[in-house]
């Protein structure tokens, strides 16, 4: 509820200080989650308030989180000729963090100090490493986002359209889906599947999740290299089409089955998102500020929203292959909605 509140905000100022420009709303967003890291720093575990200080932390980490996510819209207009090929090369890159953030949990260990020192590191660095964007590229982006600004004015408030949320609540599908089978996927190995290479069941359980992960980074790799070729999508009904690998990965006990499957299930939450945004972005290219931040608020509730489900159904041992399927469902549930939104939105995008 917290995080959600926070994307809530962030949605509420984005609104509100619309004069300024992507750049700077990116920069407020890595600053506060530069905070919001230096806070759990100093926090005392003992302490009477520390949750408070914890609850506090992850409001403005989420506000941060929020904010940041300008950076698809960014993208989008410095790749304007191909969104979806800048789109998925940004996503690629972060999916990267994806593998190495639980590495470095394992090697860090699980102390919320350690890990906010560590991680506040990396945040300082990408705080101050903003500063050094190419003036050519900055230039470039002053100048689309005044032409859009001017464009957009004419246009009644996008947050008015019930269209503009049915297109913005299929990100809380996307994101949902992912966090929840992310969620749920180590204690489903720990709980239905021996442990091999003489690990424990739970490192082994790590071993499967890290090879899920490993699926979404080559999925967003090879999409990339695909999407100068083919477009938003079909890159979505690719990684559509690999949501069925979730039968034998859950239902198949065989390492040799099950360990290509849920890579495989992996691309399935590779490119889905970024070349969704690129497709909505191309029907809202006067607004693609607002529908990053609305697609950033949408994503939390879908994350938090998901993992809440599926733990919710995983906490009996027995139904953790079915909390997995659950949240594949969510992007079942996509896939139909996208036919819905089809007939609406292709004509303005074609026409674009």
């Amino acid at each position: 509820i917290i995080g959600l509140a926070g994307g809530i905000l962030g949605l509420i100022l984005t609104r509100c200080i619309g004069g300024v420009g992507r750049g700077w709303l990116f920069r407020i967003g890595i600053v506060l989650s530069f905070l919001a890291f230096l806070l759990y720093y100093f926090i005392d575990a003992h302490s009477p308030h520390a949750v408070l200080a914890l609850a506090g932390g992850w409001l403005i980490m989420s506000l941060g989180r929020n904010l940041s996510g300008i950076s698809n819209a960014i993208f989008a207009d410095l790749w304007h000729r191909a969104p979806q090929a800048g789109l998925i090369l940004l996503h690629a890159t972060n999916s990267i963090g994806k593998v190495v953030a639980p590495l470095l949990a394992l090697i860090v260990g699980v102390s919320l100090t350690s890990n906010a020192a560590v991680y506040g590191v990396i945040w300082l660095i990408l705080a101050l490493s903003v500063f050094t964007w190419p003036r050519k590229a900055l230039e470039h982006l002053h100048e689309v986002e005044r032409l859009q600004h001017i464009e957009s004015r004419k246009t009644r408030s996008v947050l008015r359209t019930p269209l503009f949320w049915m297109v913005s609540i299929q990100f809380a599908l996307i994101a949902g889906s992912e966090a929840g089978v992310t969620s749920t996927l180590p204690a489903f190995i720990e709980q239905h599947r021996e442990p091999l290479l003489g690990l424990s069941a739970r490192d082994w359980s790590q071993v499967v999740l890290v090879t899920m992960l490993l699926g979404i980074v080559a999925g967003r790799f090879a999409a990339f290299r695909l999407s100068q070729r083919i477009n938003e999508r079909g890159i979505i009904k690719i990684c559509l089409a690999c949501m069925a690998a979730v039968i034998p990965a859950v239902w198949l006990r065989w390492s040799v089955i099950y360990l290509p499957c849920f890579f495989i299930l992996g691309i399935t939450f590779s490119a889905t998102w970024p070349a969704f945004f690129a497709l909505a972005s191309r029907f809202y290219s006067n607004d693609k500020t607002i529908l990053s931040v609305a697609a950033g608020v949408c994503t939390l509730g879908g994350v938090n929203g998901f993992i809440l489900l599926s733990s919710f159904v995983g906490n009996n041992a027995d139904n953790l292959p079915w909390a997995v399927i659950i949240s594949v469902a969510g992007m079942a549930i996509f896939a139909i909605c996208l036919l819905l939104l089809h007939t609406r939105i292709r004509g303005a995008i074609d026409h674009t």
